[in-house]
This record gives structure tokens, C-alpha cells and sequence, in this order.
């Protein structure tokens, strides 16, 4: 899959002779909604044998038009993973687009000329509710009388699940009240996550519950604070996994915020290795105990409780 990284303005050169179908969107989380547009364009190169391509955006489009937090400026699938789960779909080209005022205030006409036309589509594809500008007219309601018949704009409708519609913020608010499976269901897939291996205060070795630290990248949204079912990719190979995200509030009120995982019968040392986590289901919220030996008890249950996950869904290692 190739990756051409655009600035605006595009220079003269940068083009395309081999007729495409692009899909436009931003995409965060590829989830089932967004892989619905991509099915449909795929469908539409393969009829006409044609490339299948992507047109996306380097970051939130939020950031050019209103100030965001810094938990909104976060994402469900950071860059990399975004465009490796593009190649697996049988993408065959990414327009990675700076997404900057400049870009936005194209009018609708020279982002035709400019962008689209400039890599001979034969179709385009978006969601119902893609825009691609700074003004409400900028819409895929409007974009065909813009597009003046030079080529085909099909506009996929919303994906529904029990009545609401797959989005991206669905996914989100989900992740922010602890709703992993949720999550897993309009994704289409496990919730991953990638992250290093780092030291930590390895309070869980002297507990008999020794924790992989998971440092991951500021940018990367996560589930909210309690413990999960999860499995870990370390190289090619899946372990399972009970995952706490959150303060360690029985030894200190102040703690930073972790991602500690205790990996079920694993022994080894992995310091250094970056992890892929696939977080499965959650468990409890963290709670504050009076004793070490209150939060051993609890850990015994939440051990039984991950193993008896894995008895319940043993493809999970596959």
C-alpha cells in the first residue's frame, strides 16, 4: 500500500494517470460504520478494476476550527495502527492529507479541482455525514452538483446498532464509562492498543502479582479507570491478561495515572518490548482497600474471573 503525504497547494506534479475510487473520511477507530465505506468503494474499484484509495486527514480536522482538550485531542486508532488496518483491508493507495486552515478554506469547486480531480477518480465514496470544508453546505448532499457529473458521488448511509448509529463518539463515550464490549461491537473488532514495556514501582512482585507497565503514547484514547480482561501480543504470540488502568489509590492518594498488567503464567522478562494489548471485557472499578492483603484476596478473584474468561472464549490466544 503506498502513502502519499499532501500539502496544500498540491504541486503541479502530484497526480495520478491510473483511474481510482476514493473513500473519504477521517476514519478514527475504523469501526464497522466506517469499514462499510470502504466496502462499498473496494466494491466500486473491483466492478470498474480500478484503485482503491484513501483520502484522510494527518490529524483531527477539530484542531483547525475550535480549541480542544487534552483528552479530545486524543484518538481510538493512533496513525500507524489506522493505516496498517487500510493495507489489511485491501487498500491500495492513502492520500494523507495536512489537514490545515488553508486546506479547509478550499470552496467546494477547488477542492474538486485541486484534490479530487487531480487523482482521476472515476467515484467517489464518503458517509452521509462526511464534509470537507468550513461551511454546512459543504456536505455530500451538495457535493454532486459540485462535481457537475466528472464522476460518480455515492454516499453511504448510517450503520445502525439497536437503533443509534456507529460512530466514532458512540466509541468513545463507551471507552469513557468502561463499556469495552460495547466498544468491541461497533469496532468489529478487539479494542487494541500499543505501548512499551517500562519499569514501574513493582509494588504487584511482592504482592505475588508482578505487572507489566504499559507506557503508551499521550495521544492514544483508553478505557476509563478500573480493571479488565485482556490479552497481550508480544512478537507474534497472544497472552492473557487482567489489566488495571488507574492511581494504585490503596498506596497513595497522588499516584500517577498506569496501565499495569499481570500477565497470566508468564515468566519472562520484557522489558523494552512494545505490546500490542486487545482489551476483551471489563471487570470492576478500582477500589481503595484498607489492607495489602484485602487487595491480594481481590486479585485472587479477579484471576479466577480472567481465567474462567478464557475457558468461556479460548479463541481469544488464536
Amino acid at each position: 500500500m503506498d502513502i502519499i503525504k499532501l500539502h496544500y497547494p498540491l504541486d503541479d506534479d502530484c497526480q495520478s494517470k491510473d483511474k481510482t475510487v476514493i473513500a473519504m473520511g477521517f476514519f478514527d477507530g475504523f469501526h464497522t460504520g466506517h469499514q462499510a465505506v470502504l466496502q462499498r468503494a473496494k466494491e466500486e474499484a473491483q466492478k470498474h478494476g480500478t484503485k482503491l484509495v484513501v483520502l484522510t486527514y494527518d490529524h483531527h480536522p477539530a484542531l483547525v476550527y475550535k480549541k480542544m482538550s487534552s483528552h479530545e485531542k486524543r484518538y481510538i486508532t493512533l496513525l500507524d495502527y489506522k493505516l496498517k488496518l487500510f493495507k489489511e483491508f485491501g487498500v491500495d493507495e492513502v492520500l494523507l492529507v495536512n489537514y490545515s486552515y488553508q486546506f479547509q478554506s478550499q470552496s467546494p469547486q477547488e477542492f474538486i479541482q485541486h484534490f479530487l480531480s487531480r487523482f482521476n477518480p472515476i467515484a467517489v465514496v464518503a458517509g452521509f455525514d462526511h464534509t470537507y470544508g468550513g461551511e454546512p453546505a459543504d456536505n455530500m448532499v451538495n457535493l454532486p452538483k459540485y462535481v457537475n457529473g466528472a464522476f460518480k458521488v455515492i454516499t453511504v448511509p448510517a450503520l445502525k446498532q439497536n437503533d443509534q448509529k456507529v460512530s466514532s463518539t458512540q466509541i468513545r463515550n463507551n471507552l469513557d464509562n468502561g463499556h469495552i464490549e460495547k466498544v468491541n461491537q461497533l469496532l468489529g473488532r478487539p479494542f487494541q492498543t500499543e505501548g512499551v514495556i517500562v519499569h514501574g514501582e513493582e509494588r504487584g512482585r511482592l504482592l505475588g502479582y508482578p505487572t507489566a507497565n504499559v507506557e503508551h503514547s499521550e495521544y492514544q484514547w483508553l478505557p476509563t479507570i478500573g480493571i479488565y480482561i485482556v490479552t497481550v501480543e508480544i512478537g507474534r504470540k497472544k497472552y492473557l491478561g487482567m489489566a488495571s488502568i488507574g492511581k494504585n489509590v490503596t498506596f497513595s492518594d497522588n499516584g500517577p495515572m498506569t496501565v499495569e498488567i499481570n500477565l497470566i503464567d508468564f515468566h519472562q522478562n520484557i522489558y523494552g518490548e512494545v505490546v500490542r494489548v486487545n482489551w476483551l471485557s471489563h471487570g470492576r472499578g478500582e477500589i481503595k482497600f484498607k489492607t495489602a492483603d484485602d487487595l491480594v484476596e481481590q486479585l485472587d478473584r479477579d484471576e479466577q474471573d480472567t481465567r474462567h474468561y478464557l475457558s468461556e472464549h479460548p479463541d481469544i490466544l488464536n
